[in-house]
């Protein structure tokens, strides 16, 4: 009888499967599905405003308004996580997170008027943002660290898709002028974060810093399989740190670095091309109907691809060489499309160099600016200021993003499109000089030694060295 042999599709899966324990994949479906909402139902506005604004018979300024929604409740909603985490957990606000989503995004779509339509979005928002802070917290506190940097930035990865997802939801219902089915779709994935959440346990971090050690080890021993390093010893006393000690000392350090970059992000103008990509690109030589609107989604694509690259590199080069090798290129080339629009707009030869010049920033943001504030974020907090920490970093990111949303048509209109795009590569350059002076290599060190040597009085820019031999012995 002849044998069957396996294939090496098959060989791979066995492998997988039998070196990667399930509780793994579920927190990277987790992490996929949050940033996935995260992505779409923030982009899904681009789409559906037009619509929205008939309906509703929406001026200008609530045009305005409209957009915001979204990006004020994702500031509130990454405010409030933090201490509801504290009082909770990090399941809980998972769940409350998914909750948050589906009900936002169904009450959005059926609503028959404006006011009703804003509070729904706004209730969408508070997901948001609660979905930038514990999504990222609950991967950094439950994966080993040699794949910690990969999984938190399937956030970023899958809120690219959410963009690229929305973009297209917009291109199918866009002929039939319908938005609600374009806000409707953005609440599926909301019941798939909520059946995975109910399926892996709570963070063993968050049983420890409550003196909670057996539940941390059950815990503990669900997310490894049996098969992970033991769980650290507890080294946290008190229920939870006074929010006040993260503007002491080196937290307030920690805090300065983890908000500096989701500000620089934020500021590096990604959002003013992402959201008004087709106004400029129709500026840069996009003629027609379509043709701002598929640069958009090929700009998407571009985004898309970069992240995939970051998540194969950001356990391997490590942090820092991803963030300069990405911030370099990110200024140089709005630098350059500012010249261009400026001296030689129109010209065929422009057009195309302005082009590139935005592709090749989507492409370096998404290798650096994009994936890695979430990332240092995640792992650079104390365990007892971990959660408030990452709340007003996440709502640093929210609130510099309705700034940037709301000034730079503004900024268009008085400065011109040019001067803008070569303020924000100055802002690229500060974003280089923070990175090389504060931000510490943590690839592959464990959240207890980034600790520890933050207890120690390390400067920020050393926490991923090795403890010092003083700390060691103490």
């Amino acid at each position: 009888m002849a044998t069957v042999r396996p294939s090496r599709a098959g060989k791979l899966a066995a492998q997988v499967s039998k070196h990667v324990p399930k509780m793994i994949i579920l927190i990277g479906l987790m992490a996929a599905m949050s940033g996935l909402l995260i992505g779409y139902n923030t982009a899904v506005i681009a789409p559906a405003l037009e619509f929205v604004t008939r309906d509703f018979a929406l001026g200008p300024f609530m045009q305005g308004v409209a957009v915001s929604s979204v990006l004020f409740g994702g500031f509130v909603g990454a405010l409030l996580a933090g201490g509801l985490i504290r009082r909770t957990g990090e399941r809980p606000t998972l769940l409350a997170t998914a909750i948050l989503f589906a009900v936002g995004g169904v009450g959005a779509a059926v609503s028959e008027s404006f006011l009703p339509w804003l509070l729904w979005r706004t209730v969408t928002g508070l997901g948001v943002g609660a979905a930038t802070m514990v999504a990222p917290l609950y991967v950094s506190e439950t994966v080993p660290p040699r794949v910690r940097g990969a999984l938190v930035s399937i956030i970023q990865l899958t809120i690219t898709l959410g963009i690229l997802a929305s973009y297209l939801a917009g291109a199918v219902w866009t002929p039939t002028q319908a938005w609600q089915p374009m806000l409707l779709i953005g609440a599926a994935p909301a019941v798939l974060l909520l059946l995975i959440t109910l399926a892996v346990p709570e963070s063993p971090r968050w049983y420890l810093l409550h003196g909670r050690r057996a539940e941390a080890e059950r815990a503990h021993s669900r997310l490894s399989g049996g098969q992970g390093d033991p769980l650290p010893p507890q080294t946290v006393n008190v229920v939870t740190g006074n929010w006040r000690d993260l503007f002491v000392g080196r937290n307030f350090m920690v805090l300065v670095l983890a908000t500096g970059l989701f500000a620089f992000a934020n500021l590096s103008g990604i959002d003013a091309i992402l959201y008004y990509a087709p106004v400029i690109f129709a500026q840069v030589g996009f003629g027609g109907a379509y043709g701002p609107i598929l640069a958009t989604v090929a700009i998407g694509v571009v985004n898309v691809v970069a992240t995939l690259i970051a998540m194969a590199l950001i356990d391997r080069l490590g942090r820092r060489p991803l963030l300069i090798g990405g911030l370099v290129p990110m200024a140089a080339s709005l630098i350059v499309l500012a010249i261009v629009l400026a001296n030689g707009q129109g010209a065929a030869w422009s057009n195309i160099v302005a082009v590139s010049c935005l592709g090749l920033f989507v492409l370096a943001f998404g290798l650096s600016l994009g994936p890695l504030p979430y990332v240092l974020m995640s792992e650079l907090f104390p365990l007892a200021l971990r959660g408030t920490g990452m709340g007003i970093a996440s709502a640093t990111a929210w609130g510099v993003n309705v700034l940037v949303s709301l000034t730079f048509p503004v900024l268009v209109e008085a400065f011109g499109l040019a001067l803008v795009l070569g303020f924000y590569g100055v802002i690229s350059i500060a974003a280089l000089i923070f990175v090389l002076a504060l931000v510490p290599e943590t690839r592959g060190r464990s959240l207890e030694l980034i600790e520890a040597n933050l207890a120690s009085g390390r400067p920020v820019r050393d926490l991923g060295l090795p403890l010092p031999a003083n700390a060691r012995s103490s």
